[in-house]
């Protein structure tokens, strides 16, 4: 019996060992990519170059190195181990490893019973990791606790000590550690916390620190100055335990009370630009991303790792948006001291290189700190327009620039606690409905309800995709379950419409999607850096121009001209660069007034600005132009220097061609398009070749009209009164009244109904039910009214009846 439980106890350890051997086989890499490691312990600062281009297209030029030293907000700064005092190293290895000298990489008896802790869960503790464990987790930053990652960690444990001396893993450990407040290895965190070089720390001091690392928030000393002495005393025991220090050291550094002498972030002296932290960022996040590394691995790598990093900053463009926006006196000041913020970016539109940037107002007095062009998402209001709506609905061929669409309330909302009282959606930001309004001025003038309606047709799915996956927008939500079960995403009408996003796109983001028109259709990543080169000239980032193809030259083009438009007779009139270098652009205002923008580009730039507040209010106390001010002197400024400036022009496609149509209806000219009494509605606008209107106008009829008396004529009109006149053929209603522009210049057949005389309704009001309405002018008296001054009530019933 007990022969037979032995086999199947051996058979099941045998399959359990060949299942266990299987597993590691098929999902854990044995070897730990040693690149990984490379420039953590180089000790040399990086350098930052940009290029003087003399033909900035074909990329010829000098490489020129930027003289602003190199200062991060994350404190980072490299010291070889041979520096760094054998009582610092002694308490960490004393707390964190204290068989560190004696294992290969991995303790096994800790991880053991870490393992069966995991599984049979003791306590909540599954620590066993011994700091070459604990450095490859913070250089490759996998951090979950899961099986997998512990049996990984493992086997690159015991593969790193193979290649690398103890003190070459205990040097990059005691660099790279996380010790709070933004402190990155040990001699940022003594310059920090004591103001003094690591190698002068005392025993005391020594233990403090390393006292943060096994909880950095929790142990911080200034935050949690008693959870650190704590934990400080502890090391401080263990040190003795282990024969590290002597009891009387050990008492006196008990004694030692938490005596911090904290320094600053650095003088003004080493602030850097805009421009170098957002490449800095650019940089950490390559990185990460292509050898799989941590944030705090980047970070050191960049710090001291010696790198040299090709910027694709332009000197004179930053040079200029950093002086526009140091003088505070450009800007919008209020009484109560609480000035709105702002920030701008430009693009080259050719190449997407960021050619300078600025994030706040005022001097810049910190590193990487807020930056409102590249890190902060706010709503897009009406700038996303062109993206979200008419470009993707022109390219799919369900527009062109004479496309009509009816400019009134898309729908109505009861009011609560009323079932006669309702809320018209969406406003337009004129406060007023337009009737039947074609493509080209409904983006012209930033139309809601057109912009609304042509999304219906395209649909939530395409404009979102187009944003996400064409336009690089990764900050759009599709699904997100908020914590209390709440489920928010952008993929609804108020957003791709109206930009009014849950949480935004970045100033940078936006401003790149715009070179799709200003580059022919053609996407550009909006890039900071060319090329990273390591210590010894290899490069191990290459940001190469990655243009992808996102529209037709055509469709391009015709964004471009109607963008153009904007400028020239839409929201954006009040821009004056337009007089001597050809603009298009487009604005945008949030709900409630809380952002205000401007994206326009010239042939030579792309520029987008933001202006709000902080923290988002009203922007009403502001004129409303602006922002549009802000761009048109950055801009001036910028093509100040350009020679033969106006002799550069927007490419326009060769498959463009120029057509004539109604603007009623979008369709070719007819008679009763030219009789409308407010003139003849021909309009010449712009199409792809092969989707130009072919077709005559449907929506316009020829009706009988009394000029004498006004109003529709009836057949007891004395007939020199009458003229023909053209109205348009326009079915409304509504559950209330709505001004219309147009309204009173609509027809519809009643048939034999019996005409409203109301000089304030339109002739065919009594066809409409109880409860509706079909729309009105703002005027006391209809042009469409009926002609009641020869109308016989009787002659009409018998007629009729």
């Amino acid at each position: 019996m007990f022969c037979i439980l032995g086999i199947i106890l051996v058979a099941t350890l045998m399959m359990v060992f060949l299942v266990f051997a299987i597993y590691i086989e098929r999902h854990i890499d044995k070897s730990v990519d040693e690149e990984l490691f490379e420039g953590l312990s180089n000790g040399s600062s990086s350098k930052l170059y940009y290029y003087e281009f003399s033909d900035r297209e074909n990329r010829e030029g000098v490489a020129m190195q930027i003289e602003d030293e190199l200062y991060g907000g994350y404190r980072c700064e490299y010291v070889s181990i041979d520096k760094i005092p054998e009582d610092l190293v002694d308490a960490f290895v004393s707390i964190e490893d204290k068989r560190f000298y004696e294992h290969s990489g991995v303790d096994w008896r800790r991880s053991i019973s870490a393992g069966a802790n995991y599984f049979l869960k003791f306590n909540g503790s599954y620590g066993g990791s011994t700091i070459t464990q604990q450095l490859i987790k913070n250089v490759t930053q996998k951090d979950e606790y899961s099986f997998q990652r512990k049996i990984q960690e493992i086997f690159w444990a015991l593969d790193l000590e193979s290649k690398m001396e103890k003190d070459e893993i205990l040097g990059m450990y005691l660099n790279i550690i996380n010790l709070s407040q933004g402190c990155y290895g040990v001699q940022a965190a003594s310059k920090y916390y004591y103001s003094k070089d690591v190698s002068e720390l005392t025993l005391a001091e020594c233990a403090c620190i390393a006292a943060i690392t096994n909880s950095p928030t929790y142990y911080d000393p200034l935050r949690n100055p008693e959870n650190n002495k704590k934990r400080r005393d502890i090391i401080l025991n263990q040190m003795y335990e282990q024969e590290y220090i002597t009891k009387e050291e050990l008492d006196a550094a008990l004694a030692e009370p938490i005596a911090l002498n904290v320094s600053g972030v650095g003088d003004a002296s080493a602030v850097t630009s805009w421009y170098i932290d957002m490449v800095i960022e650019d940089v950490i996040s390559d990185l990460m991303s292509e050898r799989n590394c941590s944030r705090q691995a980047a970070t050191l790598m960049i710090y001291t790792g010696g790198l040299n990093i090709y910027t694709a900053m332009d000197r004179d463009v930053q040079g200029k948006l950093e002086a526009y926006y140091e003088n505070e006196s450009n800007f919008y000041t209020s009484q109560d001291g609480k000035n709105p913020q702002s920030s701008a970016i430009v693009i080259d539109p050719a190449t997407g290189d960021i050619l300078g940037v600025v994030g706040a107002i005022g001097e810049k007095s910190g590193n990487r700190v807020q930056n409102f062009a590249t890190q902060t998402l706010r709503p897009a209001g009406s700038v996303i327009k062109p993206l979200s709506v008419y470009a993707p609905a022109l390219e799919a061929g369900i527009i062109n620039w004479s496309s009509v669409y009816d400019d009134v309330p898309v729908r109505f909302e009861e009011i609560s606690g009323s079932d006669t009282e309702y809320r018209a959606w969406p406003k337009n930001s004129r406060g007023e409905y337009r009737g039947l309004t074609n493509i080209n001025y409904a983006l012209a003038n930033s139309v809601n309800t057109v912009s609304v309606r042509v999304l219906e047709d395209l649909g939530l799915d395409a404009s979102f995709s187009f944003l996400r996956d064409k336009l690089h927008m990764s900050a759009l939500i599709d699904k997100k379950v908020l914590a209390g079960g709440e489920i928010i995403t952008d993929k609804d009408y108020a957003a791709l419409a109206l930009g009014q996003f849950n949480y935004g796109v970045s100033v940078r983001d936006i401003t790149a999607a715009y070179s799709i028109f200003a580059n022919n259709g053609i996407y550009n990543h909006a890039r900071s850096y060319l090329k990273v080169t390591d210590i010894n000239d290899k490069v191990i980032l290459s940001n190469d121009y990655k243009g992808e193809i996102v529209l037709s030259e055509s469709t391009a083009s015709l964004m471009t001209m109607m963008l153009e438009n904007v400028i020239t007779e839409g929201t954006g009139a009040s821009v004056t660069l337009d007089d001597v270098v050809e603009c298009a652009g487009k604005t945008g205002t949030t709900q409630s007034n809380y952002d205000r923008w401007f994206i326009g580009y010239t042939p030579y730039y792309i520029c987008g600005v933001w202006y709000g507040y902080e923290y988002p209010k009203s922007l009403s106390g502001t004129a409303s132009n602006t922002v549009i001010r802000y761009w048109d002197e950055i801009m001036i400024d910028l093509h100040s220097n350009i020679d033969n400036i106006s002799e550069k022009k927007f490419d326009i496609s060769d498959d463009v061609v120029e057509v004539e149509y109604c603007r009623d209806s979008g369709l070719l000219m007819t008679d009763a398009c030219r009789n409308d009494p407010r003139g003849s509605r021909a309009e010449r606008g712009f199409f792809a070749k092969g989707d130009e209107p072919k077709t005559l106008c449907d929506r316009h009829v020829n009706v009988s009209y009394d000029t004498v008396n006004g109003g529709v004529a009836c057949e007891d009109c004395p007939r020199e009164n009458v003229k023909t006149v053209g109205l348009i053929n326009v079915t409304r209603v509504f559950p209330m009244q709505i001004y219309v522009t147009d309204a009173e210049y609509t027809w519809r057949d009643i048939g034999g109904s019996l005409p409203s005389t109301a000089s304030g309704l339109p002739f065919y009001a009594n066809i409409l039910k109880d409860g509706e309405y079909s729309g009105i002018s703002k005027k006391d008296i209809q042009y469409n009214r009926f002609c009641r001054t020869d109308f016989d009530y009787y002659n009409w019933k018998k007629r009729y009846e």
